[in-house]
């Protein structure tokens, strides 16, 4: 049976009409087309934003739709001057690797924001002007990707950056353009999801597309023909690998794999439920060990892009049905804690961050500053002060109440 690889990857946009960005796509067409004729003022172009807004998918389509080759830096792994002087800098002086004369290669940087941070000791460590080195000296295009445009222009090096870059900002998909994404994959996938659940994910996704990508394949509740057991659900599943010791392990793998669950989330379930069942040692420390060795091929699935390693996982996860778990109580199956505190804590962070963010135009700090060293103060002064509430909510949209939610 073909393992499935993650929907975030497979339903990633290839070409710039399905980023759903119609004025961002006239800018950076406009910024690519200078290239095409010589050599522009500007030659690199900043696209900036919250996390799974589309940035990285951009440019990988305006390299596909511009023909150019495309090469990727993050810029979080080579973050000193001589790091990116060594890769970036010199990359950027030659012509594609293609036998084509004159085939541009487009040079991406990403995370260039967190290089605008200071080291252990206190000092720059210079990637930040070899940055700026890059812009002055590239002979091909550039594509600075960043989360936080005014962390990346908070320094005086960081400024000189911007100036020689057109800027493109990526803001939080609509709730209503993140359901039409989720219909869409759901209609190409044959699978059903009822519309409540459908609009539970877009509302916590905060305007994150990839999210609410994963959390459509992961839920684990949706329905429909692709080849997926209808009648299962993680609980059903979980139950057969626990008490329903008649199956055999090639059965329950089977079930694994057709519940139609990401196993990085089903790997979870297992845990919360194997937990309190450690009466006998012996068979609770093989299950231990096989949800760690599950635990393992997940991670290398991450690491090398192999999804094929899945498979080793859920062999792992199916040989816990042959173990004899008791418990010295009745034990109800339980949804992964771990979920729900990240569920959680998601929502406090996306809240956090869209106030900072939206305090830091008003007052012209960066939104790292505001978490830093102001948000308390400014929690402090809201939570007494009704006309500053109000004062603030109407100049920034914000809703003020859901802030103090957060009760910091």
């Amino acid at each position: 049976m073909t393992v499935e690889i993650p929907w975030a990857e497979k339903y990633r946009p290839a070409l710039l009409s399905q980023l759903r960005r119609e004025k961002a796509v006239e800018t950076m067409i406009s910024w690519a087309k200078k290239w095409e004729s010589g050599t522009p003022s500007k030659k690199g172009l900043i696209i900036y934003g919250a996390p799974g807004t589309g940035k990285t998918s951009s440019a990988l389509a305006l390299a596909k739709e511009m023909d150019w080759e495309y090469v990727e830096f993050n810029a979080s792994d080579i973050r000193s001057r001589d790091a990116i002087e060594q890769n970036a800098i010199k990359g950027s002086f030659y012509s594609s690797i293609s036998n084509e004369k004159n085939r541009k290669k487009l040079i991406v940087m990403d995370e260039v924001d967190s290089l605008y941070e200071k080291n252990v000791e206190g000092s720059d460590s210079g990637g930040k002007g070899a940055i700026s080195n890059l812009l002055e000296k590239t002979l091909n295009p550039v594509i600075l990707i960043a989360n936080d445009f005014y962390a990346l222009r908070s320094t005086s090096t960081g400024k000189s950056i911007v100036d020689k870059c057109e800027s493109i900002e990526f803001r939080r998909y609509m709730k209503s353009q993140i359901l039409s994404v989720l219909k869409e994959i759901l209609q190409n996938e044959s699978i059903y999801a009822p519309p409540d659940r459908l609009s539970e994910i877009a509302e916590n996704a905060n305007g994150d597309m990839r999210a609410a990508v994963n959390d459509l394949q992961g839920i684990g509740e949706v329905s429909g023909t692709g080849g997926r057991d209808l009648t299962l659900s993680a609980y059903t599943v979980i139950n057969d690998i626990l008490h329903g010791h008649d199956r055999g392990v090639r059965e329950i793998r089977s079930e694994i794999m057709n519940i139609g669950m990401d196993p990085n989330d089903f790997i979870l379930y297992l845990l919360e439920n194997v937990y309190p069942l450690h009466s006998r040692v012996d068979d609770y420390v093989l299950a231990l060990r096989n949800i760690w060795r599950a635990d393992l091929f997940l991670g290398r699935v991450g690491k090398r892009m192999n999804y094929s390693l899945w498979s080793y996982a859920n062999d792992f996860m199916s040989y816990v049905s042959i173990l004899q778990l008791r418990s010295e109580r009745f034990e109800k199956f339980s949804f992964p804690s771990l979920i729900k505190n990240m569920g959680s804590l998601k929502k406090y962070r996306g809240i956090r961050k869209e106030f900072s963010m939206m305090m830091g135009r008003y007052i012209h700090k960066s939104s790292s500053f505001l978490n830093r060293d102001s948000l308390p103060y400014l929690y402090y002064l809201l939570q007494r002060d009704e006309e500053l509430r109000k004062m603030i909510q109407d100049e920034t949209g914000m809703d003020v109440e859901e802030v103090l939610s957060l009760d910091l």
